[in-house]
């Protein structure tokens, strides 16, 4: 059972994910307890931003892992270090929020699914031929929506507005945390 921790524990923001379970990696068909996270909200969950008590409480209140991709993992790393460099956030900070997400990893509360990154990409491909001239969606909206509908999600949460239309239109339900 992972350690739920309080609300600014990180000096980058509140840190308040939910329990881990001992759950399959989410593969499958649809499944009613997967809510993909994209990284713009996952990213809220290690640095402070305006949503961030919205998203925390949405996960303290789950009980299942959130996937944790290995495309989640450069995005949501990255975005921190380009705070770094926007001089945003100290290193000192960085490596606070970086060693949380390593933390959450480790006790099971950011999960690595099992993706195969070929289907991943295909499927990727079939959305961008069928919807990226209409919705104007962008390669990493492609990959998410791909993924999550590998994963068998049936909810997505997402802070981008394509996004969040290109995964309506593939079927998923849009959680809203306003």
């Amino acid at each position: 059972m992972a350690r739920l921790r309080e609300t600014g524990e990180c000096d980058l923001g509140p840190a308040s994910c939910g329990q881990a379970c001992q759950s399959d990696p989410y593969r499958g068909s649809r499944r009613a307890d997967v809510t993909y996270f994209d990284s713009s909200a996952i990213i809220k969950l290690y640095y402070t931003e305006p949503e961030t008590e919205r998203v925390s409480a949405f996960v303290r209140a789950s009980s299942a892992p959130i996937a944790f991709s290995h495309l989640h993992a450069l995005e949501v790393r990255n975005s921190l270090r380009l705070k770094v460099f926007r001089k945003d956030v100290s290193s000192r900070k960085l490596k606070a929020s970086l060693d949380l997400i390593d933390a959450d990893l480790n006790s099971g509360i950011l999960l690595r699914p099992e993706l195969n990154w070929f289907d991943v990409y295909r499927n990727a491909e079939v959305l961008s031929r069928s919807r990226a001239h209409v919705l104007g969606c962008r390669s990493l909206d492609l990959l998410h929506v791909a993924s999550a509908l590998i994963l068998g999600a049936e909810d997505f949460l997402t802070f981008d507005t394509r996004q969040a239309v290109l995964a309506g239109k593939a079927g998923m339900n849009l959680i809203s945390l306003s």
